[in-house]
Parts: structure tokens; C-alpha cells; sequence
């Protein structure tokens, strides 16, 4: 537990050194700029929710990529896999490191905007669970390529691809299978936070889909990483 709990330390000076956190920083900014300088528009909320979507997965699927392809650029892994340290504490510690990250910009927004007045359970828990999902994303684009542009023409696509959920959240479609995809209770909790009314089901089976669909991804990613990044360093 203690070496974990340094992996994440050393997380977070790497994001730190790397101005990563500075720019995530900016990039919240830039949202919670835009978003109140349209904030007395009607029906605004569906827009909050978008931004809060967004700010997360960006920062899961593109700055873990980032962080992972700039440590490879340095020689950084093949010397860091030959130690002792577990690689299951190597990506999630980039993972919950990154999650807080987009946690705590997505709340900054938040609060700047709303104040208090969100059930910050859901929205933690969507916050969160929205940016490991595509903290996963990011990890798994990044075991087949290790450059940036090619990095980048292939995360996008598959943002877009998980990100379809939100055609059904803004009434431009309305097709029953996005509700198994793995970013729709994420989605939900995200949108619940905002609403004091929502039944209690709807509730459980968004946390249900996230605590399955989490450990299913990390599986397959952690096989996929091991497989074609640590073993090939």
C-alpha cells in the first residue's frame, strides 16, 4: 500500500513537471468562461452537463497517453519495468491521479458556476468514473502506438465511438443499446447530480453499469499494455 500511494505521488509531480495540471487548469477555465457568459440562456443545463463530460475525458484519454508516450520518448519504462514495482500500481496510480485531476477541475467548474447546489455524490461518482473510463482509453490506444499524431488520429474516433450515449441525452436519438455502453452510468450520475428528483433505480443501475464495466475494461487493458508497452521495453 505504501509504494502505491508513492506511485501516486510520483504521479502527480510527473503531471506537475510535465504542465500538465496547468493546462488542465486552463482548459477548465476556458469552459467555465463560456459557460457563464451563457448562463442566463435557457436551458443551459444540458450544456453544463456536456462540458462536465468533456473536461474529464479529455483529460483521462489524451494526458495519459501523453504521459505514458513521454516517458517512452525518454527511456523512462524500459528503466522503470525493471524494478521491482507492480504494474498494477503503475497504471492505476496514473489513472486515480489523472481521475483526481479531473475530478477536481470538473468540481472547480462546477462551483463557479452552481455553487453548492449538486449532489456531489453522483457527481463525484460520474466525474470520476467518466474519467477512468477514459483514462482506460487512453492507455489502450497508447499500447499500439507510441507517437503523438497517430496517438491522437486514433483516440478520437474512439471518443466520438463511446461518446455516442450523449445523441440519447440531448433527444437526438433514442436507441436502447447505448444504455449498456460503458460510459452511459458515468453519463447518468453525472446528469442525476443535477436533478433531486430521479427515482432511486435509475440511481442503482447507473453505479451497477460503472462497477461492472470498470474492472471489465481494466482487464482487457492491462493484458493489452503489458502484452505490446512492458514486455517490448
Amino acid at each position: 500500500m505504501k509504494s502505491f500511494i508513492t506511485q501516486i505521488r510520483w504521479q502527480f509531480v510527473i503531471l506537475y513537471k510535465n504542465n500538465l495540471i496547468a493546462i488542465s487548469i486552463a482548459v477548465t477555465a476556458i469552459y467555465a468562461l463560456i459557460f457563464y457568459l451563457i448562463k442566463d440562456l435557457p436551458n443551459v443545463e444540458p450544456f453544463l452537463t456536456l462540458l462536465i463530460y468533456i473536461d474529464p475525458a479529455i483529460i483521462g484519454l489524451f494526458f495519459i497517453g501523453l504521459s505514458v508516450i513521454m516517458e517512452h520518448n525518454e527511456n523512462v519504462l524500459p528503466a522503470l519495468f525493471v524494478t521491482p514495482v507492480s504494474y498494477h500500481h503503475y497504471l492505476l496510480s496514473k489513472i486515480i491521479a489523472l481521475s483526481i485531476v479531473g475530478w477536481a477541475c470538473a468540481s472547480g467548474m462546477t462551483l463557479a458556476i452552481l455553487g453548492f447546489d449538486v449532489q456531489w455524490l453522483h457527481f463525484s461518482a460520474g466525474v470520476f468514473f467518466t474519467c477512468i473510463i477514459f483514462s482506460l482509453l487512453g492507455l489502450f490506444v497508447v499500447s499500439f502506438t507510441t507517437e503523438f499524431l497517430s496517438f491522437m488520429l486514433r483516440s478520437i474516433p474512439l471518443m466520438l465511438t463511446f461518446s455516442l450515449p450523449l445523441f440519447n441525452y440531448f433527444g437526438l436519438s433514442d436507441i436502447s443499446l447505448f444504455q449498456f455502453s460503458p460510459i452511459q452510468g458515468p453519463l447518468d450520475l453525472t446528469v442525476f447530480s443535477f436533478d433531486t428528483q430521479t427515482e432511486i433505480w435509475p440511481i442503482i443501475w447507473a453505479y451497477l453499469s460503472s462497477i461492472i464495466w470498470i474492472p471489465l475494461l481494466y482487464f482487457v487493458v492491462y493484458r493489452t499494455f503489458v502484452k505490446r508497452i512492458i514486455k517490448a521495453s
